[in-house]
């Protein structure tokens, strides 16, 4: 806008003291809309820009972690070991060492003065820690006497049962109280034997489902390094009883017994870790008198 010609016009046609005005007028808009504008730019924070106070830093919650002491089985693992308060699924098919993997993790762990707890769902307490003795020389009797370890039995139709009363009760709820498994002593590391022979227990599968999710976030809650067996078949393309427990497992290893020419192989995999890098391939593992021994290389990677 022309401002002098504007003024001139005016002062031509109605006396100067009305150009003055009007000019003046023209002035004080002008000048009131550049300085909103300005200030406009000025209160505007940058696109990035968070309110922190002076010196504020980002704090991380530094993650406590366990080994898993089965043989090389950590050098697996960017964090060589587990994360206290997960859950880990360990699967495979009948007869690859599923129950002497956790057992094993246990009795070195015991030795090193970390506090187990077996809770089996099918064998009996008595014949586990016999079996244990008699293929490894692990003396799991000792280790109980000095309250390092407790090897449970849970009856897994009754629990099934009770559970299912429960669901019945509370249907349509939100939360759902399922009863609380209650240990012996506070535990470092807890196995599940087997979710398996749980899942056969419920007459309805939509409440197995519904108690693994309560099961899982009950284990976590001990502040433990948790593990799940699952029995599935020799090869498997699912990894569990019905494909919930691997999605709700922070992490998955999986046995195999590969049928190579006209032998069996042993191998290992670790599927997924939420809360690491691991190597991503099969791994050979034997069974020895020591227990499981993973042929770990060095040349493996981890992703």
């Amino acid at each position: 806008m022309d401002l002098e010609k504007i003024s001139g016009a005016l002062r031509n046609r109605f006396g100067s003291t009305m150009g003055r005005i009007v000019e003046n007028l023209f002035k004080k808009a002008d000048k009131k809309e550049t300085g909103s504008k300005e200030g406009s730019r000025a209160k505007k924070p940058r696109a990035m820009e968070l309110p922190m106070e002076k010196g504020t830093k980002h704090v991380f919650r530094k993650a406590k972690i366990l080994p898993v002491r089965v043989g090389k089985f950590d050098l697996l693992l960017s964090d060589r070991g587990l994360e206290r308060g997960t859950i880990t699924l360990i699967s495979g098919g009948t007869g690859t060492g599923k129950t002497t993997f956790c057992m094993q993790s246990l009795y070195y762990g015991a030795l090193k003065g970390e506090k187990g707890v077996y809770i089996s769902f099918e064998e009996e307490p008595e014949m586990i820690m016999e079996h244990m003795m008699k293929n490894y020389g692990w003396d799991f009797y000792k280790l109980e006497k000095k309250g390092l370890v407790a090897l449970i039995k849970i009856d897994p139709v009754k629990a099934a049962r009770m559970v299912e009363g429960t669901l019945a009760k509370e249907t349509g709820k939100l939360v759902i109280e399922i009863p609380k498994i209650t240990l012996p002593i506070k535990p470092d590391r807890i196995t599940t034997d087997s979710l398996s022979a749980l899942s056969i227990a419920f007459k309805n599968e939509e409440n197995y489902r519904k108690y693994v999710r309560e099961l899982f976030d009950m284990l976590s809650e001990f502040n433990s390094v948790n593990y799940v067996i699952s029995e599935t078949e020799q090869n498997p393309r699912v990894f569990s009883r019905t494909g919930v427990e691997e999605f709700l497992a922070d992490g998955v290893v999986v046995l195999y017994n590969l049928r190579i020419g006209g032998k069996r192989q042993s191998a290992l995999e670790i599927l997924k870790i939420r809360t690491g890098k691991h190597v991503k391939k099969m791994v050979p593992y034997k069974m020895g008198k020591g227990g499981i021994e993973v042929l770990y290389e060095e040349k493996m990677e981890l992703k």
